[in-house]
């Protein structure tokens, strides 16, 4: 079976909140709606810092504190570890007006150590 992928660029029309629906041809026939997001949406206001952590044994979580000047509750936060995680889940948020904490979790059920690396934390302001 041989197909045409077919992609209708989309105009946002709505740039001030990124996001708009729209109908596209579906390549098997009928029509699709949906909602598009655009990047723009995360990216005004974007904060970024990055911290040296040391999490050491982890056995159940180990949390860090990171700083982050502006952040609000409410803010969508990314992180990211220098060093291979290990199978711990990396997961973080705006905890506090400019704090973010970020929490490695291990559900592994072995202990996991980890040395010294950089959390680098990313935050996008959601309004």
């Amino acid at each position: 079976m041989s197909y045409t992928a077919y992609y209708e660029r989309v105009v946002q029309e709505d740039i001030s909140t990124g996001t708009g629906t729209t109908t596209i041809r579906n390549p098997g026939g009928g029509t699709l709606t949906g909602t598009q997001v655009g990047i723009h949406t995360f990216a005004v206001t974007q904060l970024k810092t990055t911290s040296s952590w040391t999490p050491g044994t982890v056995t159940t979580y180990a949390t860090k504190d990171v700083t982050v000047t502006g952040a609000a509750l409410g803010d969508f936060a990314l992180a990211s570890f220098s060093l291979d995680v290990q199978d711990l889940v990396l997961s973080c948020a705006v905890t506090a007006a400019n704090t973010v904490t970020v929490t490695l979790a291990n559900n592994t059920g072995a202990a996991v150590n980890l040395a010294s690396g950089t959390v680098a934390v990313l935050v996008f302001k959601s309004a």
